[in-house]
């Protein structure tokens, strides 16, 4: 009897162990893509802050616009990629 005991305390220590290292390295994913987002926007208002002419902002924002789509949707193919093949809570 203890030796099913000892059997199940381990396999649960190990599925803990198991989530735990998944739950980490998402909270490291979100770290680095928070950082990896405030770089941008650090170097997108630099550019804005360095515009001279009226025509060259809208030329910006549009440029601009179209990167954020471009790292959204990066950003969701990720989630999706570490959704599927992360086993969190299974």
């Amino acid at each position: 009897m203890y030796a099913f005991n000892d059997d199940f305390s381990r396999a649960a220590h190990a599925a803990f162990d198991v989530q735990l290292a998944s739950f980490a390295s998402i909270c490291d994913w979100h770290r680095e893509t928070a950082l990896a987002s405030l770089a941008a926007m650090t170097a997108a208002s630099n550019e804005f802050l360095a515009i001279q002419h009226p025509q060259d902002l809208l030329q910006m924002a549009t440029d601009q616009g179209k990167h954020a789509i471009n790292r959204a949707q990066a950003y969701g193919r990720e989630a999706t990629e570490v959704a599927l093949n992360k086993p969190l809570f299974r």
